[in-house]
Order: structure tokens, then C-alpha cells, then sequence
């Protein structure tokens, strides 16, 4: 790595902390009984789509035991289904419930809502290219970029029931 790089790493680390920040604040008073990782196998559902368990837990980089027990308290709260394929009776797929997508959208909201915040805070005019590395770097890291998130999870303006089961 040369120096440049390190420079973004380092200041790429401190973003991370900032957004670990957001990400938490954005489940306190809409989700508290959901953990951040149960919130993360929720996103991985809503961008990738089902998932088998094995699967889920490795993107996770839980063991297949955890990433069960995970699954089952999303399907006890409502959040997540979890289903057989019929070619492949032996592997359990978890699936986002339409509860589970209104959750991520809801909680993506007031994520956006606050990194806007920090956004209206940096000096004007942006960096040229700002947004293009940034989705560059979340790419690099297997998610979507901003503009295929909205396109993926749309406008779930619904209100998220409250019928599942704080754990």
C-alpha cells in the first residue's frame, strides 16, 4: 500500500466508526429488540434475495449453528420466512417477510436521514467524484450502490406491524 492509500484506509476506518454509530442509533425506538447483526442478515435478504442458511452464515461470517438460531428468531418475530425447495429438501431457505422489507426500508430512512445530515455539514461544493468512489468502495464490498438499493427496495412507505415477538 503506498501512503495515499493509507491515508483513505485510515480515513475510511474512521467513517466506518461514524457509521457504526448511525446504524446503531437507527434501530433505537423502531427496532430495539432486532440486533444489528439480525438487521444485517435482514439487509442481505432484501439486496441478494433468498438465502440458504449456509449461505446467509457465511456471508455473515457466522457459524451454520448461529446463522440458524439467527433465522429462527427473525422467523419467530415475523421478520423472515423459512422455507424448503422442493429439488433440494435438505438445505433451509430464510426469506425476507414483507414485515422483514418494510423493517430494512424504515430503518434505511432514518440512516439516509442522518448521513444526510452529516452531509449538509461538509463544506460546499463536494469533492468531484465523492459519490462514484464511495459507491466504487461499497461495490468492493459486495453491496449495492445507493441508486440500486432504491431501485431494489422501492418506496415501502407501510408502516412495520408490531406482531412479532421481542426476543
Amino acid at each position: 500500500m503506498t501512503n495515499a492509500d493509507d491515508e483513505v484506509t485510515d480515513a475510511l476506518l474512521a467513517m466506518s466508526r461514524v457509521l457504526v454509530g448511525v446504524a446503531a442509533r437507527s434501530l433505537s425506538g423502531i427496532a430495539e429488540d432486532v440486533t444489528l447483526s439480525q438487521f444485517r442478515a435482514l439487509v442481505l435478504l432484501a439486496s441478494r434475495g433468498p438465502q440458504r442458511v449456509v449461505d446467509l452464515a457465511q456471508e455473515l461470517g457466522v457459524t451454520s449453528s448461529t446463522a440458524t438460531r439467527m433465522s429462527d428468531r427473525l422467523v419467530r418475530k415475523g421478520l423472515a420466512g423459512r422455507h424448503e425447495r422442493a429439488d433440494d429438501r435438505r438445505a433451509s431457505w430464510i426469506t425476507l417477510s414483507p414485515d422483514g422489507g418494510r423493517l430494512v426500508a424504515v430503518v434505511m430512512r432514518a440512516r439516509r436521514a442522518a448521513i444526510g445530515d452529516l452531509v449538509a455539514q461538509l463544506p460546499s461544493p463536494q469533492p468531484p467524484g465523492l459519490a462514484a468512489t464511495l459507491n466504487a468502495i461499497a461495490a468492493a464490498g459486495g453491496e449495492l450502490t445507493g441508486t440500486q438499493w432504491r431501485v431494489r427496495m422501492g418506496a415501502a412507505d407501510e408502516p412495520v406491524s408490531q406482531n412479532y415477538v421481542q426476543q
